[in-house]
């Protein structure tokens, strides 16, 4: 077992998910600023939502079905660790609780057990298999981790048997699939270098904005993978988050397709801040769009979105955004990362 000490001070440096002013409208001035407590001063949702998410990813049927719980834990921590306001807040938690009606089965309280907190690093515990000799899932065994871990920090009274074994067990699946394997490149001096080698790749493909019909590479999945690991080192894991840098190599490796010179881009540009801001989440098409299954041709921005991915890139990129000094390459990373979620004929991402 990895020692998990850690000061306070040293936490807060490695997990401030704080948004700077291109990210949400009126939280900050021109500079970026680090936020006074890891809650931040914004309006916050209850922690019924961290025992939903956790009852959603134990009771999930097969390790994709987890993302559903995840989800509403990621969408707690996006509203508890960042200013957002309470119009955001209150849209926020409007689909949260569309995605738990929706799946109500897969919510419901799980048998009441007696909790014992020593039970939680059985999850960290299991992870091992799951991120060893390479990429398996799009890191998804780490995201589950890294979110279900935190959380039962947080809700220790949760930390019962049956929900353990059922957050467990999605690694012992995810541990089954044969993994893509790293090639000779070296391993990552550091978190920190990570961080930048995602951003770097993400920037890579600048040209296919605008040219939803270009297939993209799962930008949201490398997005939430490199944030799950460098939480797992914030929360006392640093040697199983180093032992994920080869996998994480393999999924940011992904070649920038080609494009056809010839093709004239669109013009307009999503933003965080339009992600973020009040007429996104309140757009009626957005919202018809998010409660109605997800289908390749007619509702690419279906439920995969709102159910199962908005809340966890957003929560992952305000979290790493904070750790990128360059501006400009926060700007171009978010139209790349976000245009998926505004478009919905972009092509994957």
């Amino acid at each position: 077992m990895e020692n998990r000490a850690m000061n306070r001070k040293g936490f807060m440096k490695l997990s401030k998910g704080i948004i700077g002013g291109l990210a949400i409208p009126g939280a900050f001035g021109e500079t970026i600023h680090a936020a006074a407590s890891e809650k931040g001063e914004g309006a916050v949702l209850d922690d019924s939502y961290l025992v939903k998410g956790l009852t959603g990813m134990a009771r999930a049927n097969g390790w994709f079905d987890a993302h559903w719980g995840a989800c509403v834990l990621a969408g707690y921590y996006l509203c508890r660790e960042n200013r957002l306001g309470e119009e955001t807040t209150a849209n926020i938690r409007k689909q949260l609780d569309a995605v738990i009606r929706l799946r109500a089965a897969q919510f419901e309280p799980l048998p009441e057990e007696a909790a014992d907190e020593t039970l939680i690093e059985k999850i960290p515990g299991s992870l091992a298999p799951a991120i060893t000799g390479g990429l398996r899932a799009h890191g998804h065994a780490v995201i589950f981790t890294s979110l279900s871990t935190k959380a039962l920090r947080d809700v220790p009274r949760m930390a019962q048997p049956a929900l353990i074994q059922g957050i467990c067990g999605l690694n012992r699946q995810i541990a089954k699939i044969k993994p893509q394997k790293p090639g000779d490149q070296p391993a990552y001096a550091d978190t920190q270098e990570m961080i930048e080698a995602t951003f770097d790749s993400l920037a890579r493909f600048k040209d296919l904005l605008g040219r939803p019909s270009v297939p993209r590479p799962n930008f949201t999945h490398m997005i939430t993978h490199t944030e799950a690991l460098m939480n797992l080192e914030a929360m006392g894991y640093p040697v199983m988050a180093r032992s994920g840098y080869g996998g994480h190599r393999v999924h940011i490796g992904a070649p920038v397709p080609e494009i056809d010179p010839t093709t004239t881009a669109m013009a307009e540009r999503v933003t965080l801040e339009k992600i973020m801001a009040r007429d996104y989440w309140e757009n009626e098409e957005n919202v018809d769009r998010w409660n109605r299954r997800w289908d390749v041709t007619n509702n690419r921005n279906g439920d995969w979105v709102a159910d199962g991915h908005l809340f966890k890139v957003l929560y992952s990129y305000h979290r790493l955004i904070s750790r990128i000094k360059d501006r400009e390459t926060v700007r171009l990373c978010s139209m790349i990362l976000l245009e998926r979620y505004f478009n919905p004929d972009v092509q994957g991402g």
